[in-house]
């Protein structure tokens, strides 16, 4: 392993630990991780250094990524600490109930921020350096990866915010993926369409890092925009 690092937006328990933990102990020593609560974050950080011992070492922010001021300056530090990342891992969102024409316009435009204003800035930030990363390190990986679902394809009108927000998120990634994965960088979804439970065969959260890391490296051979699981 060598000097490697992931950048995890959205750190948390399920799908956000178990990508984070296998793609570190695969090949990341260096992981940031970032959410919007302290205290889940020592959680996540104790998680992962448990799953892969000694040889990663974790720097944790607590930062709403709607706060585009403070989200670039964690990952300035960040960035100081470790330098730029290799692959960013997207996985920010929430999950509320959303009912048409009672639900706050205020919590839509919210959404729209978290899902895509967001990553539209950290895309802004680290697509430059991992088209470069494509170019002088030919043992790099250089990736966007970003936790999607069924909504964009099939709403829910009971989440009609969250299937709002995921379907203009896709639409951003497959321009990006369309843009720059000729230029060497993996960009695309972890399209889970359905819930996610421990007891579930499949949609299982130790799963779905399992394939997502298949689909990965896969990419290195012939890249594909998503994995389904």
């Amino acid at each position: 392993m060598s000097n490697r690092t992931i950048l995890v937006l959205g750190a948390g328990p399920g799908i956000g630990r178990n990508v984070t933990s296998l793609f570190a102990s695969k090949r990341y020593n260096n992981v940031v991780l970032i959410a919007r609560r302290a205290d889940s974050l020592e959680v996540e950080k104790k998680a992962v250094e448990e799953a892969v011992g000694s040889r990663v070492t974790v720097k944790t922010y607590a930062v709403d990524t709607t706060n585009t001021e403070d989200l670039l300056g964690a990952l300035d530090d960040a960035d100081a600490a470790f330098g730029k990342p290799e692959v960013v891992f997207y996985n920010a969102a929430r999950v509320l109930p959303s009912e048409l024409f009672a639900h706050p316009v205020e919590d839509i435009e919210y959404d729209l921020r978290i899902n895509v204003s967001a990553l539209y800035t950290i895309s802004q930030r680290y697509i430059p350096h991992l088209v470069e990363l494509a170019k002088v390190d030919v043992w790099s990986r250089p990736a966007l990866i970003v936790t999607s679902s069924g909504l964009p394809q099939n709403p829910v009108p009971q989440l009609f915010a969250l299937s709002l927000a995921k379907a203009a998120q896709r639409n951003l990634v497959q321009s990006l993926s369309l843009t720059y994965t000729p230029e060497g960088v993996h960009v695309g979804v972890i399209n889970v369409t359905g819930p996610v439970t421990p007891e579930d065969k499949i949609r299982n959260p130790s799963n779905i890092a399992r394939k997502t890391w298949e689909w990965f490296e896969g990419a290195r051979w012939k890249p594909s925009f998503e994995v389904e699981i």
